[in-house]
């Protein structure tokens, strides 16, 4: 469907400059998202997995749409082909049973430590705040914050400051919930567990989203 997919470049920032330099205005929207779409089927390549059927015969259909209605469906595809893709990398993220007897659930407060823990060793954001949260005290945390970031990130790394700036506030919400032992909304945990892997304009949104829950679920707890 494209001839240039983020694959071919060294970064999406690279991408990015190659669809506002080479395509056409009023298809620049189609091309970045089919782009997303692209990185999406190389996680199927990479692990060996078939590229479901039904995904690839909506991409055919979607193809033959006119502008507006074809970025919107294909925006749409995106979103259920990543909930797809976090529920897969969440089965294989869970420890596999040797017996065929029913797992209790895990209690809230230790399933989120078991999500901190991850963030803290394999989201490289998450894993910066702590570092800083941990080597300073309280009340230099949020003066200091922004010049930390500048000076590790650098003044041109924009999404990435603000994707750092998303992971202190989510590590304040998971803080809430695992105070009051709240359990997490449906699939929070593995849109979690696996946000950062995520790159581009992509990233960013589904870290506001993901916030939005959070404070969405527990906007009743705190006016009850």
């Amino acid at each position: 469907m494209i001839t240039m997919t983020p694959a071919n470049f060294s970064s999406y920032d690279e991408w990015l400059t190659y669809v506002h330099r080479e395509i056409p205005g009023a298809e620049q929207p189609y091309e970045l998202a089919m782009g997303r779409t692209e990185l999406f089927r190389s996680f199927y390549r990479i692990r060996r997995l078939e590229f479901p059927r039904q995904f690839a015969v909506e991409l055919e259909r979607i193809h033959k749409l006119h502008e507006p209605e074809r970025t919107a469906a294909l925006e749409a595809l995106n979103d259920t082909i990543f909930r797809r893709l976090n529920k897969h990398l969440f089965e294989c993220a869970r420890p596999t049973n040797a017996g065929n007897e029913a797992q209790a659930p895990v209690p809230a407060q230790a399933q989120i430590d078991q999500l901190l823990s991850h963030l803290a060793q394999r989201n490289p954001y998450f894993a910066r705040w702590i570092e800083y949260k941990n080597g300073v005290a309280d009340h230099e945390i949020v003066e200091k914050w922004d010049e930390y970031l500048l000076q590790t990130l650098g003044a041109e790394s924009a999404d990435e400051v603000a994707f750092a700036h998303a992971m202190v506030e989510l590590d304040r919400l998971l803080g809430i919930f695992r105070d009051r032992n709240l359990a997490l909304p449906s699939l929070g945990f593995e849109r979690i567990w696996f946000l950062h892997y995520l790159r581009g304009p992509e990233r960013m949104a589904q870290a506001r989203a993901v916030l939005g829950m959070l404070a969405a679920e527990l906007a009743p707890c705190t006016s009850a």
